[in-house]
Formats: C-alpha cells, structure tokens, sequence
C-alpha cells in the first residue's frame, strides 16, 4: 500500500524558497522533448514486455533482436505462473514514469497511446496480491485448454524457432511442477477450484491423453516441412519432437490430472470469487475491468446489462406480435455456405462499401484437432505478430460449428473479417501507433468489436430486417444473462437456485441447465463478459455518433474512425468520440 504524506504549507514554502535561491535560473522543457521523452517511454515498455517472456515474445513479433531484445539460452522457458515482485515493481515505476510526463504537451496519437497505457497498467495493478484466489486451470481459459493452442500455433520462421520451440516443449516439466505447486498452496490455504471445476479439468487432460492423434506431433511435421531443410536434419527433429512430446509434454498433463485428482475435496468455497470474503471481490472487481475494458463498477454493469435486457425483451415481443412468420423463418434460417472459406470470401467483397480496406486478406483457416476442442469454444484467432501480419490462422471448433448455419457465419465474420483477423492487422500496420499500445490487451474492446461486426455482416445476406432483428436480441439476451449470472455467482454471492430464479424469467430451464450455468460462472469467472458488456459498449459508440450526426452519418466513416483510433479501452474510445464529433 502506497501512503500519500502530507506536507505542512510552511514547511512548503520554506523548501520552495530555497529551491529558488539555489538555481540561478531554471529551463523549461519545450513540447518536442517531452514528446521525445514519451516516445522513449514508451519504447522501453515495449522492450520490458519482450524481454518479460521469450516465448510470449514470439507471439508479439517475428524476431525480437530487431527491436534491441536478445535472450540467452537459458531464457526460452515457458516463464512462470504467478506475477513476481519485480513485474509488481514494473507496474508501479512505469505508472510512475508516465505521470510524470506533461499529458497536455503530447500530440493527439500520443495522448491515445498515454491514456491506454494508463488503463492497461492500472488494470495490472489492480490484480496485485489477489494471485492467489485465481484459478490458473478454468476449464475455458486456463492452462490445460490454452498450453496444446499455443504449442500449435507457434510458427517456424527459420530454424532456431524450432530449436527453441523444443525447448519450450522441455521445459512444460519444469512449468508445470510449478502449476502444480500453486495448486498444492491453493489447497493449503483452502482456495483449491469446487470439485465440479476439478472434474472439468480431470476432463480435459483424459481428452488429450487419450486422443488417437497427438496434435503436437501432425502440426509440427507440416510446420517443419516449410524450412526447406534437409531431410536428415528434419526427420532428426520430427523424431526429437515425438520423444518430448511423450517424455515432457502428456506426463504434464498426467501431473495435473493426478494433482486435480488428490485435491478436488479440498476446497472451501463451493461458490464464487465472493465466497472468499473482500479479497475474492476485489479480485472479481479486477477481472472486471481487465474483461471490460471498462472503468465501470459491478453495480453500473448491473444496471447497463438490465436496461439493454428490457429493451430485447421490448424488441422480440414487438417483432414477434407483428411478423410471427419472421419468427419461424429464424428458426429454421440457414447462411447456405459449404465452407469457411466460401464464407470470409464472400464476406470480404460484401464489406466494402462499410469497412475501410483491409490491411491483408492472407489467412489459414482449417478445423481443430478433436483433441484440442474445447467445449463451449466455436473457433478461435491466433493474433499476427505486430511486424508480420502475413500470418493469419483460424481455427474452428467442428463440434460446435455447423457447416451452413448462420452460426458458421457469424463466428467467421467474428475471427475473421471484418471481425478480429481484420482488426488486429489494420491496428499493426498502422505506423502511427506506437509498438507498446500493440502490444496491450484490450479484451472487452476487441471482442465487442468482434461481436458488433457480426450484426453488421448479417445485411449481407438474404435475410429480412425482422429476422435480424430476431437474430440480434436473440443472440444478445443469452449474453446477458449469461454475464447477469456471472456478476450474481462471483460478487453478489448467487446459489444454483438464485440463478435458476433469475433464468425462469426469460426461458423455459430446467435445474440441470442453471447447474451447468452456475459451473461456468465459478470455473471462469467473467469469460463472457467482454462479449457482452464490449458489443453493448461498441454499439453505444456507434449509437451516438448516428445520433449526433443524423443523415450525415456514414458506417465506412464511422468503422475508419475506430480503427484511426487504434485498440483501446472504451473509456479512452469514448474521450476520442467527442473530439471526432466536435470536429464534424
């Protein structure tokens, strides 16, 4: 805890005389040198969070020696699971450094990238000393569900990426000893997951263990085969994957499994973060701002996700009682494309006139291996890195995806164009944009984003104004609800029959399906919550910009003016929209 120190007025003065006395004169910083000096700070953010991680670093950029980072051979590890002392320490200097900058000498791309920073670190802040009460394994979000993704998607520029993609592949030993470690303290300490979380968890590691192809093994030999090397050097490796893969890689989720296993009765809490006292509610408070992109506080969010449910209900019953053919033709409605590509093909030609251009229309879209499904997860983005945006994968979760369904289409439109795909690579190639603004985490903003896109591209198709407007409340009210229960499980304290009295207002459910729902809620605390809370915002955006300006607004200008505006938390959005209003 910081403590702020009053200083007596005369004591004041007096140091202030002397200041004075001893100078004899003093020169004041012009405007470029504080924008300098900016610039430079921010730069060193950007190095600190590459040298922070090698291999988060190569999810960022494709060789990080170009931007003054080099590590040696003992850095290419997986890192560690808890936040250290020093990256407290990180957060609280750069805080430091950033309110010493003069905010008003900074030019207009410069205060963006001070007030997003800004967000981001106190955003960080907020998640100091509350490591403990996290749960690192959520069934949707955690460990066991992200580790197989992000060995899948790492990419082979050249050689040594393989050479230190093994060792990362090695070193998952020594990460998860530590996983486990934090599990056993958990335990000790009474905050181990609800043994309903834990089977979750127990779950999914027999799903990989147990998988018929090993998805690590089939991915590495298509990466490797685009290096050109030779085919000794490359058959050595294919084999030296398969031995870590089997040696390190599946014996670490046999550990979690083993360790999930011993421990499941061992909790305390059977509910949500509130279930911890003030801490497990300060830590929600936390996820909040980080899943929201929001400066809002649990009750506000409350009542926005109350007031956008009573206009949906308005909405769906008003259609319903007018056009109950539109209702039927919902129902059975199909988008009609037999592939992912035939889908963001499409869509990329139907965008134009709506959507500035896009930075690249490079993409790899393929299904999921069966392994690595996660229930619940219909597809997913892997981010290019901010100096190549020539890479693109999405993959689609073939279980929970339909070929045809609209639901096929909007989950494209949502990872591809014009949804993450295209917003990411648009806010990398934009020079203007400093590299550590790139490299911030803006959930809420980006999947609102994603989400307010798919509404947009439901124009596209042959599909009437009604069953749109079906389509959008429908979608919008299992959102909210789902993150009504998510706040009321997690702050408010709400039991299984709690969530079910809240449900039976809006569907016919049965106990089973608020018991599932309440599950959710308690093993990944504010997971849908950027979808939700970010759409509502996003459209807000939007909704007071055609607002202020009637007839004269555009969608093609509107979308160019998120985009110029770059990534960032919708406090900051919201500043920028009244200064691109006042200049109209």
């Amino acid at each position: 805890m910081r403590i702020k120190r009053s200083i007596p007025v005369s004591a004041l003065c007096i140091l202030l005389a002397l200041s004075l006395t001893s100078c004899i004169s003093v020169r004041k910083v012009s405007d470029e040198e504080i924008r300098a000096g900016f610039d430079e700070l921010c730069d060193d953010i950007f190095k600190q969070m590459l040298e922070d991680n090698s291999f988060n670093a190569h999810f960022v950029v494709s060789d990080p020696s170009e931007y003054g980072v080099t590590f040696n051979a003992d850095d290419y590890t997986l890192g560690g699971v808890l936040i250290d002392e020093d990256e407290d320490d990180d957060v609280d200097r750069y805080l430091d450094k950033l309110h010493k900058i003069t905010r008003k000498s900074l030019t207009d791309e410069q205060k963006t990238a001070y007030d997003s920073i800004e967000f981001y670190l106190v955003t960080q802040k907020n998640y100091e000393g509350l490591e403990m009460y996290y749960n690192y394994f959520g069934p949707t979000s955690g460990i066991t569900s992200n580790l197989s993704s992000n060995f899948i998607e790492y990419v082979f520029y050249d050689q040594d990426d393989v050479d230190h993609y093994l060792e990362y592949l090695k070193d998952c030993e020594r990460y998860i000893d530590e996983a486990v470690d934090v599990l056993y303290k958990q335990s000790e300490k009474g905050y181990f997951m609800p043994g309903y979380v834990a089977d979750e968890v127990i779950e999914q590691c027999d799903k990989i263990l147990n998988a018929d192809t090993e998805a690590l093994v089939v991915t590495f030999e298509d990466k490797i085969d685009g290096l050109g090397l030779d085919d000794k050097v490359k058959d050595e490796y294919i084999e030296t994957n398969k031995q870590y893969v089997d040696k390190y890689y599946l014996p670490s989720y046999e550990k979690v499994k083993n360790a999930v296993s011993e421990l499941k009765t061992t909790g305390t809490n059977d509910g949500g973060l509130c279930g911890f006292g003030d801490d497990g509610k300060a830590l929600y408070k936390a996820i909040l701002r980080d899943k929201t992109s929001s400066d809002m506080t649990p009750e506000e969010i409350i009542e926005l996700l109350e007031d956008e449910m009573n206009e949906c209900v308005k909405s769906l019953t008003a259609v319903i009682a007018m056009d109950y053919n539109a209702y039927e033709e919902f129902m059975d409605y199909k988008a009609g494309f037999d592939t992912p590509d035939d889908v963001l093909k499409y869509i990329i030609k139907e965008m134009e006139s709506d959507f500035p251009a896009p930075a690249t229309t490079n993409y790899n879209i393929e299904y999921q291996n069966k392994a690595c499904e996660v229930e619940g997860t219909l597809a997913y983005y892997v981010s290019s890195r901010i100096d190549d945006i020539s890479i693109n994968n999405i993959k689609v979760n073939g279980s929970e995806v339909e070929s045809g369904s609209l639901m096929m289409y909007e989950t494209l439109a949502h990872e591809g164009y014009p949804g993450h795909l295209y917003e990411f690579t648009n806010f990398y190639n934009n020079d203007s944009v400093c590299n550590a603004r790139k490299a911030l985490d803006f959930t809420g903003a980006t999947e609102g984003w994603a989400k307010y896109v798919e509404n947009c591209v439901d124009e596209y198709l042959d599909m009437s104004r009604n069953v749109r407007e079906l389509n959008r409340v429908n979608n919008l009210i299992s959102y909210i609800c789902s993150s009504r229960v998510d706040i009321g499980v997690n702050y408010e304290g709400w039991t299984i029959d709690d969530v079910y009295s809240y449900l039976a207002q809006y569907y016919e459910i049965n106990r089973e399906t608020a018991t599932e729902m309440f599950y959710s809620a308690v093993g990944d605390p504010g997971v849908l919550l950027p979808y939700t809370v970010g759409n509502i915002l996003m459209q807000d955006l939007r909704d007071k910009a055609e607002k202020e300006l009637g007839s004269g607004f555009e969608a093609l200008e509107f979308h160019k003016w998120i985009l110029d505006t770059g990534i960032t938390a919708f406090p900051v959005y919201e500043d920028r929209l009244e200064e691109w209003l006042a200049q109209k």
